[in-house]
């Protein structure tokens, strides 16, 4: 219960301090203050409180103050960071959470110097011992562990940090320039960082993470430009009071390909709303899918099947059948796509592997992958070409850091022989190895290591924000729609109209329509011609269309075919508008000029034939029936529009004999049923009729279903003569 009360007097502060009401947050804060045993946080309270009286005296005797206003925002940043403050030391009292719990141990003391230097001891170390003759596994595995729990102690220490000074930064910016400190200690500590900065703000760190953004490890920098990103994001509110960041967050952006590394990052933050979309796609579709047929089922960890069989090599013709007929070619190809985009396909895959004693430490879910380490030793083959070929393995894209971590633990699992078979087999694939134990796997372009380490650290913080055993700590922030251009703060950070037109035919593949939108509309009111052509206004039309904003829509399709008239696809949105609006009459011009385009198009045909019934045209309706249906005999479509339009028409036997036709498919629905026995009806077969209800009836969920759907056809049935009390009577006989 003290728990939940000092959350809510926090919340309850910062709310005032979004309202700028900073007297009655101060006024809140103090309420705990009093409880709290602590002098240093009781000195700045009084001293603000003090400041701002001041402040408060000078204005109502009108004394001249022209930094007035700074001083007001400056306060109220300050605010925040105090009211932060408190509730952590508060909670570091009474809560039992991993965080508190490491406030409670390091009382606030990074340490960060002290660290430095023991890491960079340690990596020294490590390239000495590598570089002696004699074997020295067992000291090289004994100095490795050190220098992970030293390096994890860092990271829990720097997590649980309340405000940082500038002594502290400069400690970090120290150890962050030091290129004999391994750049896994200094990629753990921008972690380290980040997720400090999602328990409490603090614009010291932020600003931190600014200058760790340009680092000239790609490892590094995009960690930090990623996890900056995200911190802003959350904060967008906050940034307004702190100028020190924001001046920092301007040098940022003036620095060389910033703004093409910013897109990049915000397509991928924007991509990962679609990992757990396709997760449920692995788990409920395509993953039960392969396991259905036996020549799969001996993959046990479900790895490459995949790409095996993508790349279509040496596959066995009998699957080939199979792929086909089950749909399962399909949905690989999908899921190539999904590969192709850079999106997360591997989160189902690897989510149940991470209940290793590995992951029970929360700086190991940032670790970046080593295959070098000793943990892994009893797994890496001494063979130069296998080991090669292990390395080659672990340096794919599709893989993020945590997930080749759960898979060198389950390759642990897996007997030597079928581990040696393994590596065979990958042999076979990429041919011997040429690369020596110490050197690297190929470098790549910048640009493309950059969005590579973006993209699986968006991965690697997925995964610990969803499945780790620490996820109670946080607040989830990928439960946010992380759209930069969603807040004004932040959006100001995407200047270029490029920029935001990648974002929005983003959005709109993925079908975010609205938020599209939105982005479309912030295009528009900034003047950017270029982007404003004839595809854009289609595109808006269709964000405005699936939105169900039908006037909208037709009004971005009408300025799409001024720009490029006679295009058909513009022509037949707008036709459909029109016709979702219940306005046939409007909708038929549009399908009559889509005709003129395509004359023989089916779809289009039977399109103009449906708008023609519903304004009753039928002999003109039936033209466009009977092309479609010679265009396409087995069409189902066109039975029925022949069908329907005949009865109304009271051309009975023609309307029977369609009806008939499609009765005898598999295809038969509900609908059909209804309306032929409506045709038995009028006829006077009332036998056939009630048979052709009964099976329509079966098909609906209830009985009060098959009320509903008879009942609406009782005005057309009314004017061929057909009472509704001899429909009631009917629904009671069915029923």
């Amino acid at each position: 219960m003290e728990e939940k009360r000092i959350k809510e007097i926090q919340q309850r502060a910062d709310k005032l301090l979004r309202e700028q009401r900073l007297k009655q947050a101060l006024e809140t804060m103090g309420e705990e203050i009093d409880s709290l045993n602590n002098w240093e946080l009781r000195t700045h309270y009084t001293e603000m409180q003090t400041a701002y009286n001041y402040m408060l005296e000078y204005m109502s005797k009108g004394m001249p103050d022209p930094d007035r206003s700074q001083l007001h925002r400056r306060l109220i940043g300050k605010a925040y960071l105090f009211n932060d403050e408190i509730a952590a030391t508060r909670l570091a009292e009474n809560s039992i959470s991993v965080y508190c719990q490491m406030r409670r141990k390091y009382k606030n003391d990074c340490a960060i110097a002290q660290y430095h230097e023991k890491l960079r001891e340690h990596s020294m170390n490590m390239a000495l011992m590598r570089m002696m003759p004699t074997d020295n596994a067992t000291a090289i595995k004994e100095l490795s562990k050190r220098h992970e729990q030293e390096s994890g102690e860092l990271f829990m220490r720097i997590w649980s940090s309340g405000a940082w000074n500038r002594s502290r930064q400069q400690e970090a910016e120290d150890m962050l320039g030091d290129f004999e400190v391994d750049i896994n200690d200094k990629a753990l500590m921008i972690s380290a960082i980040t997720i400090s900065l999602f328990k409490i703000f603090d614009p010291t760190k932020a600003i931190l993470l600014t200058q760790a953004a340009t680092h000239e490890e790609p490892a590094i920098a995009q960690r930090a430009l990623i996890g900056l990103l995200m911190v802003l994001f959350i904060y967008s509110h906050r940034i307004e009071y702190y100028p020190e960041l924001q001046k920092s967050i301007e040098a940022l952006s003036e620095t060389a390909g910033f703004e093409r590394r910013l897109l990049v990052a915000q397509i991928q933050l924007l991509r990962s709303r679609e990992t757990q979309k396709i997760d449920r796609k692995m788990r409920e579709e395509i993953i039960p899918a392969m396991l259905k047929n036996p020549n799969l089922r001996n993959n046990k960890l479900g790895i490459d099947l995949e790409k095996e069989i993508l790349d279509q090599e040496d596959k066995n013709p009998e699957w080939e059948a199979w792929l086909e007929a089950d749909g399962i070619k399909n949905k690989l190809d999908e899921m190539a796509q999904w590969q192709t985009e850079g999106a997360d396909v591997y989160m189902s895959t690897f989510s149940h592997l991470k209940h290793y004693p590995f992951f029970n430490e929360m700086p190991n879910w940032f670790r970046l992958f080593d295959i070098n380490s000793p943990t892994f030793s009893s797994i890496i083959p001494t063979e130069e070409s296998k080991k090669n070929l292990l390395k080659t393995l672990f340096a794919s894209k599709f893989f993020c850091n945590s997930d080749k971590y759960s898979f060198c633990f389950t390759l642990q699992q897996i007997p030597e022989e079928q581990r040696n078979m393994m590596a065979q087999q990958l042999r076979e694939q990429h041919g011997d190895g040429t690369l020596t134990p110490d050197t690297e796997i190929p470098s790549i372009p910048r640009k493309v290591e950059e969005e590579l380490q973006g993209n699986q650290y968006i991965q690697d913080l997925y995964r610990f924000f969803k499945l780790s055993s620490f996820k109670m700590e946080f607040t989830d922030p990928f439960s946010l729609s992380l759209n930069l251009l969603e807040k004004r703060e932040t959006a100001t950070l995407l200047q270029n109209p490029e920029s935001h037109l990648r974002i929005f035919r983003h959005l709109m593949q993925k079908e975010y329509y609205s938020e599209a939108a939105t982005i479309g509309a912030m295009i528009e009111k900034n003047g950017a011609e270029e982007s404003c052509d004839a595809q854009f206004h289609q595109e808006m039309g269709y964000c405005k269309q699936q939105a169900g904003d039908y006037d909208a829509a037709i009004r971005y399709y009408q300025k799409a075919d001024i720009i490029k008239p006679d295009t058909l696809w513009t022509i037949r949105h707008m036709a459909q508008c029109h016709r979702m609006k219940r306005d046939p009459k409007g909708a038929l011009p549009y399908y009559l000029q889509a005709e003129e385009l395509a004359p023989d198009n089916r779809a289009i045909l039977l399109q103009t034939g449906e708008c023609l019934v519903a304004l009753k045209r039928y002999d003109e309706a039936f033209s466009r029936f009977f092309k479609a249906e010679y265009h396409a005999p087995q069409s189902k479509r066109a039975w029925r529009a022949i069908a329907w339009c005949s009865f109304m028409v009271d051309n009975h036997d023609r309307a029977r004999s369609y009806y008939e036709k499609l009765l005898a498919t598999p295809e038969r629905t509900m609908q059909d049923w209804l309306n032929a026995a409506h045709v038995e009806l009028v006829t006077h077969n009332n036998g056939k009729a009630i048979e052709y209800y009964r099976k329509a009836a079966v098909l609906c969920k209830d009985y009060e279903e098959f009320g509903n759907n008879l009942m609406a056809d009782s005005k057309i049935l009314a004017a061929k003569g057909i009472s509704t009390n001899d429909l009631i009577l009917i629904r009671d006989i069915v029923s």
